[in-house]
């Protein structure tokens, strides 16, 4: 299953045309694609935008600044002048450069997935791993499915394939004559910033965002959830024209989030659009599969296809229209604080708790599904890559905490699912724009945890609103002043997540996405009824094959978490092996 855009550029040294053009060719890669030569390089495109006049090539629909788009050659002139930090993710481009190379380069969060990879004497560039591995010629990497298996998303920069790495952040990569060469992004270190400084500056950045956004997009809409994100850029617009901006929710009528964001809608007269998954109980097995393949493809195997799956059957019933959303927010709030002191040092006993209470909970394949050695080697190896992220940020334990969530989970999970669709459909992150992010990067932790910082810019934008509680917890205005007074209202919602999750972990219990268990369910009966689907992926060695056989002749149950780990090694073992 190959994404329905996208670009592969290959080099090699002089008198390797042919092969190159070979290795595309069995890659699997769309025979649709344009095939042309810049140089040494073999250049593959297909369903991307048409490049703009200074022949940049987008990678994304959109290019934008929190000021506004980019049209024609302002984007050209931003990025001679070194401005590729200042896009907000996601956003990505390739650009053909007089000398002869080629160059590509992602926005400085590195949300947009780039990959980069040599081997044998080629060298390629890509936006999709799994066709850079087939070019290349590689094998899948144990370590990178120990951590799919486990965590449900990668790490660093590390991917499913020997040898194919995604492209760091702010990182500038160039194919040419002398193969890959890597330009490091600038170093960029600012000192603590106060919470009151941090509020301000935040605060201008998102009304600026916001309405530069609607002027130039008064047809967008708000993607609005009884949370607190959302909310956050709701009160970023100015009053007069909250009146008739459009907003979206997913869920169904009666759902708890749901009736928030439609109080929410009808105080400050949204047009409101609601949608759930009305529907996706009807498909067939074979349909069902056809979506989750085509969103495991979309994803290169590296995030949960039944949870994309179920998104695009939503978005299908939504008017389209340029999105704000409120992604980003998580990395204001200290998403995996514990009871640890700031100031703490980063251990591996401390990795292993927070890899075991959080990270492996929801999203971790059943061990039944792999061999003995593979189940037993690659959760301790999960473990150790955890620990290996944590410990590289030279942090004490909360920052790198911090730095985990926003370097990994947000990059290789939220980036793996906006890549998927960053050329179907316009979205801005208003809370990703790297201002922002430096800001709450420099703040201590205690002005993170508990939320405070978050609910004081909300207190900030728009008190009114601030005090309309969240989707079952206490409003904001309690969390933006902790105290004796509220501490009962802000121990007892956090108490609450603490019991459930411990119940969950207790009872070995996972939640799966909205509409995964009936994703998972169809899936499940369409390999039952096309068993051969699944031979490739016995290959790789990872499977008990007796536990496959019993799966689709024995009628054996799958979490949905295990079906979305099989359908990845499904979809991308057509991709691993050599040319």
């Amino acid at each position: 299953m190959i994404p329905p855009a996208g670009l592969v550029a290959l080099t090699a040294p002089a008198g390797r045309r042919e092969e190159l053009e070979r290795r595309w060719a069995g890659s699997g890669g769309p025979a649709e694609a344009d095939l042309g030569w810049h140089g040494s390089a073999l250049v593959v495109r297909w369903g991307l935008p048409e490049p703009v006049a200074t022949g940049v090539q987008p990678l994304t629909l959109t290019a934008r600044t929190r000021e506004g788009y980019l049209h024609g050659g302002e984007l050209g002139t931003v990025l001679d002048a070194g401005g590729v930090a200042t896009l907000l993710p996601p956003f990505a481009v390739l650009r053909c450069l007089p000398d002869g190379d080629l160059s590509v380069q992602a926005d400085s969060m590195g949300l947009r997935q780039l990959y980069q990879g040599e081997h044998e004497g080629v060298a390629g560039i890509s936006t999709s791993a799994a066709l850079l591995a087939a070019c290349l010629g590689v094998r899948p990497d144990p370590e990178g499915v120990a951590v799919q298996g486990w965590l449900g998303w990668q790490l660093g920069q590390r991917t499913l394939w020997a040898g194919v790495q995604k492209l760091a952040p702010g990182v500038e990569a160039r194919l040419g004559p002398a193969g890959l060469r890597l330009r490091p992004a600038a170093a960029h270190a600012d000192g603590p910033i106060p919470l009151g400084e941090a509020l301000e500056g935040a605060a201008a950045l998102l009304r600026t965002s916001l309405a530069r956004f609607l002027d130039e997009r008064p047809e967008g809409v708000l993607q609005l959830t009884g949370g607190q994100d959302s909310r956050i850029l709701l009160s970023a617009v100015e009053p007069a024209r909250r009146r008739g901006l459009g907003a979206m929710t997913l869920g169904r009528p009666g759902d708890p989030d749901v009736e928030v964001a439609r109080s929410l809608a009808a105080r400050v007269g949204l047009e409101h659009e609601v949608h759930g998954l009305d529907g996706i109980e009807d498909l067939t097995p074979e349909q069902a599969w056809g979506r989750v393949a085509r969103a495991a493809g979309q994803l290169d195997g590296m995030a949960d296809p039944l949870a994309t799956a179920a998104l695009g059957w939503a978005e299908e019933r939504f008017t389209p229209s340029p999105r704000l959303s409120g992604l980003g927010g998580e990395v204001a709030r200290g998403f995996y604080y514990d009871a640890s002191g700031r100031t703490r040092p980063v251990t591996s006993a401390r990795s292993r708790r927070l890899a075991g209470w959080r990270l492996f909970v929801n999203e971790a394949v059943e061990r039944e599904a792999l061999t003995p050695e593979f189940a037993s080697w690659s959760r301790s190896t999960a473990e150790r890559a955890v620990h290996r992220e944590l410990a590289a940020s030279g942090l004490p334990w909360l920052q790198a905490t911090d730095d985990l969530y926003l370097r990994n989970r947000m990059q290789r999970w939220a980036g793996v699912t906006e890549t998927a669709w960053c050329l179907e459909r316009e979205i801005v992150n208003p809370m990703l724009d790297p201002e922002f992010l430096d800001l709450v990067g420099r703040l201590d932790p205690r002005d993170k945890r508990g939320s405070v910082f978050l609910a004081r810019l909300q207190m900030t934008l728009d008190d009114g609103l601030g005090r309309i509680p969240l989707d079952g917890r206490p409003p904001p205005a309690v969390y933006a002043q902790p105290g004796a007074r509220t501490a009962g209202a802000r121990v007892g919602s956090t108490g609450h997540k603490l019991v459930r999750k411990a119940v969950q972990k207790l009872r070995r219990a996972q939640r799966p996405p909205v509409g995964g268990e009936v994703l998972a369910a169809r899936v499940l009966t369409h390999w039952r009824q096309n068993p051969q689907l699944l031979d490739e992926s016995r290959k790789t060695g990872f499977l008990d094959e007796r536990w496959v056989d019993d799966l689709v002749t024995k009628d054996v149950a799958a979490t949905p978490s295990t079906v979305a780990f099989l359908t990845s090694l499904v979809v991308t073992s057509g991709h691993s092996r050599p040319s």
